[in-house]
C-alpha cells in the first residue's frame, strides 16, 4: 500500500467534509476576534504541572538496570488569552512491553481556539463502539464543534511495524490509519456519518519473518462506514440508532482475484478473495414517564459474527439481543433501581452443532439512607471485554512494573454488591465500616473462538473497619481479604489481614505504613501447596511550599520463591 493511496484518501475525506458543509450551509468563516481582551491579555501564561520519578529496584526477574525514571507531564501554553496549547507527556527509559502494540511513551500537543481543537502527537479518539474505538495513534487530528456540528477527523500510525521484539505479541506490521465523524445537531435530532480507514504496510515485515507461533502473519486492509441518528419526541421518547459496516480484507497479496461486495463500505474498499463483509446495528427507544420518575426503554443490538475493526482492540460479537429497560427512583430518590433484561441468542449463521439462546440481564441499585448506610447491588450476564485486576495480583506484582491494563479478558457474568456504614462520628472522631465483594466469570477469546482452558471464576471480597482521628489528623485501617480463582484444571485460594496507619505531621508531611499478607493454597490436578505472601510499603509526601510536592516509597514484596526490593523518589511541581 502506498503513501501516494494514503493521500488520495485524505483528499477524498477533504471532499466530503467540504461536501456536508455545502449541503447544510455549515458557518465555517471565521469568527470575529475581541481585539479589546487580547490587547490586556498577557503574551503566554503557562499552567500546568511536571512530575519526574525514579525507582530502585533489587531481586526483580530480567531486569537489566536497577534504576528507572519515569517523566510525566501537562502543561498549558495560553497565548493571547486565546488559544490554548495543552502538552502532554510520558516517558521512561525502561524497556516496557505492552499487549496490543500499546505504547507508554508518549508525547501529545492539543491546541484550543475557540471550537477548534487540534491533536499532535500521541492521542485517542472514539468515533462509536463498532468503528474506532480508543485506538492509540500517532499522527494528528481535528475536532470541531463550531454551531450544530461536531466534527472529528484523524490521521497517523495505529501500530509500529517491528519483528525482532516479538515476545509479547509477535510480529506487526506497520499499520496506517486515518478517518473522520461529521455530526449535525440543530436542537430536535441528531444525525452523523463516519468513515474509518486502517491498513498495514506490507513490506514493514520481510516476508521471512511473517511467522508466529505456528502461523502466517498477513498484511490486512480494513475500512468502516457508519451512521447514527437520534431524536426525542414530544419531550419524552428518545430514539438513538447507531449502524456499522466494517470490510475487513485479511491478505494484501497480489495472487487473489478481485471481487465484489454490496455494502455500504464494501462499494468502496478494494475487495479481493479474503475480503469479508461484517455489520453491527444498535437501535434504543425510550420514554420517560416524569410523573413518577420512571424510564422505560426498549433495545435491539446485532453484531455479525467475526465483526472487528483495526480501530479498536476487542469487540463482543455474533450474537443478537433484545432487551427491556427500566430505571426508577424510589423512597424519595434514596433508591435507585436501574436494570435490562431480555433474551440473547448467538451461532446467527447457523454454523454450530447447537444455537444457544438465553436470558441475559443487567441490574443496578443504590441505596442512600440519613443514618450513614448505602450500599449497592449489580448484576450483569452480558458478554464485554475488561481487563481484570484481582487482590492477589495487586499484592505480589513486581514493584514499580506499571500494569498492562490492555490485556483484557472476555467477562460473561458479573456481581458485585458494597456497603458503607458510618458508626459513629464526633468532633473527634469518626468510625466507618465498608464491605466489598465481586464475583466475575471471565475466559479468553481469539478469532471468534473461546479457549475453553482459559475460562476461570474470579471471587474477592473486602471487609474493613477505619478509624479516623479528626484532631490528631491520623487514621487507622484494619481490614481483611478473600480471594478464590477457579481455572480450567487449577484453582488458588488466599485468605489473609490488612493494616495501613496514615499520620499528618507538622501539617505538610502525610506518611502511610501499610502491611498486607495472604495466606494461599493451590490445587493443580491432585497436588496441594500452601505459601504465604506479603507486601509492606511505607509512603511519605511532604508539600515544602505551594505547588511543589516531594513523594517517597519503599516496598517489600514476598512471594513462595522470590524477595523484591523497590524505593521511588519523586517530584512534582504544578502552577
Amino acid at each position: 500500500m502506498s503513501h501516494f493511496y494514503y493521500i488520495t484518501h485524505l483528499q477524498r475525506i477533504g471532499y466530503l467534509v467540504m461536501f456536508f458543509c455545502t449541503i447544510l450551509n455549515l458557518p465555517i468563516r471565521a469568527q470575529n476576534v475581541d481585539i479589546e481582551n487580547i490587547a490586556k491579555a498577557k503574551p503566554l501564561v503557562v499552567s500546568g504541572g511536571l512530575t519526574a520519578s525514579g525507582i530502585f529496584s533489587a531481586g526483580l526477574p530480567n531486569n537489566d538496570s536497577p534504576f528507572n525514571y519515569f517523566l510525566s507531564g501537562t502543561l498549558n501554553f495560553n497565548i493571547l488569552g486565546t488559544v490554548n496549547v495543552p502538552v502532554i507527556l510520558n516517558y521512561s527509559n525502561r524497556n516496557i512491553s505492552l499487549s496490543q502494540g500499546y505504547s507508554f511513551n508518549q508525547l501529545s500537543f492539543n491546541p484550543t481556539y475557540k471550537w477548534i481543537t487540534a491533536h499532535i502527537g500521541t492521542n485517542y479518539m472514539t468515533f462509536s463502539p463498532y468503528t474506532l474505538n480508543g485506538h492509540q495513534f500517532v499522527g494528528g487530528g481535528l475536532e470541531l464543534t463550531p454551531t450544530n456540528w461536531k466534527i472529528q477527523l484523524m490521521g497517523g500510525r495505529l501500530l509500529r511495524g517491528q519483528f525482532t521484539d516479538t515476545t509479547t505479541t509477535g510480529p506487526t506490521f506497520e499499520r496506517m490509519g486515518y478517518g473522520y465523524k461529521v455530526e449535525y445537531n440543530p436542537g430536535k435530532f441528531t444525525i452523523g456519518t463516519t468513515m474509518f480507514k486502517a491498513y498495514d504496510v506490507a513490506n514493514s515485515i520481510p516476508e521471512d519473518k511473517r511467522y508466529y507461533q505456528n502461523s502466517v502473519i498477513n498484511p490486512k486492509d480494513n475500512l468502516v462506514m457508519g451512521l447514527n441518528f437520534s431524536t426525542t419526541l414530544f419531550h419524552k421518547l428518545q430514539i438513538v440508532m447507531d449502524y456499522a459496516n466494517s470490510v475487513v480484507t485479511k491478505d494484501q497479496g497480489g495472487e487473489y482475484a478481485s471481487s465484489s461486495i454490496k455494502s455500504l463500505a464494501g462499494v468502496f474498499h478494494k475487495n479481493n478473495a479474503t475480503t469479508e463483509s461484517y455489520h453491527a446495528f444498535k437501535s434504543n427507544l425510550n420514554y420517560n414517564i416524569a410523573q413518577t420518575s420512571t424510564i422505560l426503554g426498549v433495545g435491539y443490538e446485532r453484531i455479525d459474527p467475526n465483526y472487528t475493526t483495526l480501530g479498536g482492540y476487542y469487540f463482543v460479537n455474533d450474537l443478537e439481543n433484545y432487551t427491556l429497560m427500566v430505571t426508577q427512583n424510589l423512597l424519595q430518590n434514596k433508591l435507585n433501581i436501574s436494570g435490562n433484561v431480555g433474551l440473547q441468542r448467538d451461532d446467527l449463521q447457523n454454523t454450530k452443532a447447537s444455537k444457544q439462546s438465553r436470558f441475559i440481564g443487567a441490574m443496578n441499585a443504590n441505596l442512600r439512607l440519613e443514618n450513614g448506610l448505602s450500599m449497592g447491588l449489580n448484576f450483569s450476564n452480558f458478554q464485554s471485554y475488561r481487563f481484570v485486576n484481582t487482590i492477589y495480583n495487586n499484592i505480589t506484582r513486581v514493584p514499580g512494573q506499571p500494569l498492562d491494563s490492555l490485556r483484557f479478558s472476555l467477562i460473561s457474568q458479573t456481581i458485585g454488591y458494597n456497603l458503607i456504614k458510618q458508626l459513629k462520628k464526633t468532633e473527634t472522631k469518626e468510625t466507618t465500616l465498608t464491605f466489598n465483594a465481586s464475583y466475575l466469570n471471565s475466559r479468553n477469546k481469539r478469532d471468534n473462538t473461546v479457549d475453553s482452558t482459559s475460562q476461570s471464576h474470579v471471587v474477592t471480597s473486602t471487609a474493613s473497619y477505619n478509624i479516623n482521628f479528626t484532631k490528631q489528623k491520623a487514621a487507622i485501617n484494619l481490614g481483611v481479604n478473600y480471594f478464590g480463582n477457579e481455572f480450567y484444571n487449577s484453582s488458588l485460594r488466599g485468605f489473609g489481614p490488612t493494616v495501613a496507619i496514615r499520620k499528618t505531621f507538622i501539617e505538610k508531611i502525610n506518611t502511610n505504613l501499610s502491611f498486607s499478607a495472604l495466606t494461599t493454597q493451590s490445587k493443580t490436578n491432585e497436588q496441594s501447596n500452601s505459601f504465604s505472601v506479603m507486601n509492606i510499603m511505607l509512603m511519605a509526601n511532604w508539600s515544602p511550599a505551594k505547588g511543589h510536592n516531594l513523594n517517597l516509597s519503599s516496598s517489600v514484596v514476598k512471594n513462595q520463591s522470590s524477595t523484591f526490593l523497590n524505593g521511588n523518589i519523586g517530584y512534582s511541581y504544578s502552577f
